[in-house]
């Protein structure tokens, strides 16, 4: 809601004066999520766990002041789990320790490289790797995160080293298992997989890998693990003690590390390096992109700059012995939700970290390596769940077909060679369906100056798209310009997207980016963003299928004479400035339901959400009814919802929740928060605040400019549907009392 209240935060010093508060409070949050999930991506790369700590707070305390981002937090990820083990142990030969010193060499000289890739501006080639190639290799990483870390999970080993030979070693990891060790790493995950559901704000205000260490530690002290020594279990023998915990250096100083160059002569060492600069330039490029759609100001991040920041970070890092860092997707989302503004939540968090590792080394000696696999193996799972391929399926088959041999291609090779073969297979299929060879690389295109309009020819896909976005770019003088379609053949679905993104920031700045004469290009399946083709042989779109609960809706809107669209679209306009585009990326809206007239206009839309950026797995579908009033009518800005233990705690010490001393029960069960407290109480009449009363499981919120409804239990059930859009009747019909 921050959007709506305040104006969009200072940077710098002012920055920090403004926003000290919120950023202090989100960097504390972050950093304790950041704590454990350092540790474990530390450990699961093959080197001492202090290394991530290292990365997290160099970044946070030395590059947050440098970076081009607004809100991202900085340090180790899960994705450069892959590359940086592979260093090691491709390196060492071997020998882990030696591993570690050659690595740390190949993240120093990876870092000095991706700082050349910020000088020379090349964090547009973010937008030339085709998406489904670049998720296809992250779910590989996610295969390979759940493989390796599976064992460490049930306390013990897999003798084999290439990946088909741990994977085929799986059934005796079971059968091998310690039950101490796996009953910590089932606790882990249960909390992982639980915390979400829960509503409770008592729970919810704690992230779930705090919740982990607060009941695997205890879980830790009574399996005795701080002493070596064997127990007995159903007739077997099993051994336990510190090995199957952290352990950090007798002193801080000790965990510091130093590169060892050696090894720069040989082309193990630039394959290390080359995979460590693309993976690490690719995700930051992602991630701070995808950050940006949740950053309630609208910022844009200068990608360049942030690729200078994480490439001088990592080498920074590797030179006292911490891992690669980048712009990190999971913390960042977590920092924008725990209310962060600036640049210096990210700073803080470093220095909570940096506190964490001066002072909580008795505690962090505690916390089970099997809680910390729990964490990765969730993470892993959420790179490469079963709905991840139903996802990209939805797209269109030929973006699954790119998906699984980038995902096999890397499990098989590695990501180097798997990201190759995954552009390799997009380009192929692009010219079988009719791509010329010779503007696969480049777009034909004929500007027209007059009218503005810029005609493109044959293909408009993912490898031309920089030559189109150069010639756009040259035009950003234009209040209008017009891409024209006709003599397009095909439009694949990374292009779509890119256009969609550039159209969004266009319109953010108040001038319109339209697309025309698309009509004859066939969509590959009924995703907004889906690849089309050409029309060829009279063949025509086939009608949408309507399925069960489609056909109910559909009733509901011509029992009131409305209009039904269940097709999905990419319009979110009209969601601005809610409180909902914080929680995740708008992926699209379907099934709407709507009516205008001369007094405004209802509509009922089904938006997916996108709540983790790392994965469509936890997407969302959000059942919400908008309510716009007519041109020239305003509103007060407020957002309704539950009033939990903490709001109480809150209000008392004089946050700004709006009772009504003639309503104690409305009081007690909402937190009502808005801009000018008496135009918000004006607005709640005895009408509506009784009606609300009646109905107490909906959020309601004002953007000034229409008001949206949805339930708290985010359910879309045909039943809940209906009484939403006859509570949305009567919210309107008693607020047009008030004459607004």
């Amino acid at each position: 809601m921050g959007n709506l209240f305040e104006k969009i935060p200072s940077k710098g010093i002012q920055g920090l004066k403004d926003h000290w508060r919120d950023d202090l409070l989100s960097g504390f949050m972050v950093s304790l999520i950041a704590l454990p999930l350092c540790l474990g991506i530390a450990l699961a790369s093959g080197v001492p766990p202090m290394a991530g700590l290292i990365a997290a707070i160099v970044g946070g305390l030395f590059m947050s002041r440098i970076t081009g981002s607004n809100v991202t937090i900085s340090g180790p990820a899960a994705g450069l789990i892959v590359v940086t083990l592979g260093a090691v142990e491709s390196l060492g030969g071997g020998d882990s320790v030696a591993g570690y010193h050659y690595a740390l060499a190949a993240i120093v000289v990876a870092g000095i490289i991706q700082v050349g890739f910020g000088l020379l501006k090349v964090g547009k080639l973010g937008d030339f790797f085709p998406s489904a190639a670049v998720h296809g290799m992250l779910a590989a990483i996610g295969v390979i995160i759940m493989v390796k870390q599976f064992f460490v999970a049930l306390g013990t080993k897999a003798e084999g080293h290439e990946l088909f030979e741990v994977i085929g070693e799986i059934p005796h990891g079971f059968a091998s298992l310690n039950p101490h060790i796996a009953t910590i790493a089932l606790v882990s995950l249960t909390i992982l997989i639980v915390h979400p559901k829960i509503k409770l704000k008592l729970v919810s205000a704690i992230p779930a890998p705090m919740w982990v260490l607060m009941l695997t530690i205890p879980l830790s002290h009574y399996f005795n693990l701080f002493e070596e020594h064997t127990y007995t279990l159903a007739g077997n023998l099993y051994s336990a003690g510190p090995q199957y915990l952290v352990q950090l250096p007798a002193s801080v100083v000790d965990g510091f590390a130093f590169p060892d160059f050696g090894k720069i002569g040989y082309g193990a060492f630039w394959v290390a390096v080359l995979s460590i600069a693309l993976v690490s330039s690719i995700e930051s490029l992602l991630s701070a992109s995808a950050v940006d759609t949740l950053d309630p100001y609208k910022r844009k991040s200068d990608l360049n700059r942030d690729l200078v920041a994480m490439g001088g970070g990592s080498s920074l890092s590797g030179l006292i012995g911490g891992l690669p860092m980048i712009s990190e997707i999971v913390r960042s989302s977590a920092n924008i939700s725990n209310g962060g503004k600036t640049q210096w939540a990210n700073f803080f968090h470093g220095g909570f970290l940096l506190v964490f590792l001066l002072f909580g080394k008795p505690i962090i000696e505690q916390i089970p390596l099997a809680a910390l696999a729990a964490m990765l193996i969730h993470v892993g799972y959420k790179l490469a769940s079963p709905s991840e391929f139903k996802h990209v399926w939805q797209i269109g088959k030929s973006q699954l077909l790119i998906f699984s041999i980038t995902l096999i291609t890397v499990l098989a090779t590695d990501l180097i060679i798997g990201i190759a073969v995954g552009i390799l297979t997009k380009l192929i299929i692009h010219v079988v369906y009719g791509a010329p060879l010779k503007y696969l690389f480049r777009t034909k295109i004929n500007y027209e100056e007059n009218e503005g309009i810029i005609h493109i020819e044959h293909a408009a896909v993912f490898s031309n798209y920089l030559s189109l976005k150069s010639e756009i770019e040259k035009h950003t003088d234009k209040e209008h310009l017009i891409l024209d379609f006709e003599k397009v053949n095909l439009l694949d679905h990374s292009f779509r997207e890119h256009i969609h993104d550039l159209q969004s920031e266009w319109q953010k700045v108040g001038k319109k980016l339209d697309f025309i004469n698309k009509e004859h290009l066939i969509p590959v399946s009924n995703h907004p963003l889906a690849a089309r083709v050409a029309n060829k042989n009279g063949k025509v779109k086939g009608a949408i299928t309507l399925n069960a609960k489609q056909l109910e809706l559909k009733r509901i809107a011509m029992e009131r004479g409305w209009s039904f669209d269940p097709a999905k679209l990419l319009s979110f306009r009209a969601y601005e400035g809610f409180s909902l585009t914080t929680i995740g990326k708008l992926i699209n809206t379907e099934n709407a339901i709507h009516s205008s007239h001369d007094h405004g206009s209802f509509i009922y839309n089904e938006l997916i959400i996108d709540k983790d950026l790392q994965s469509k797995a936890v997407d969302t579908r959000l059942s919400t009814l908008l309510i716009s009033l007519p041109e020239g009518k305003t509103l007060p800005l407020f957002t309704l919802e539950q009033e939990g233990f903490f709001d109480k705690v809150q209000s008392v010490a004089g946050f700004d929740d709006i009772n009504f001393d003639n309503h104690p029960e409305f009081s007690n069960k909402f937190l009502l928060k808005g801009q000018l407290d008496g135009a918000v109480r004006m607005f709640f009449s005895e009408q509506l605040i009784e009606l609300i009363e009646s109905h107490p499981y909906y959020h309601v919120e004002s953007n000034g400019k229409s008001i949206i409804i949805y339930r708290f239990d985010e359910s879309s059930k045909v039943d809940d549907v209906e009484e939403l859009i006859e509570f949305a009747e009567e919210f309107k019909s008693l607020a047009s009392d008030l004459n607004l």
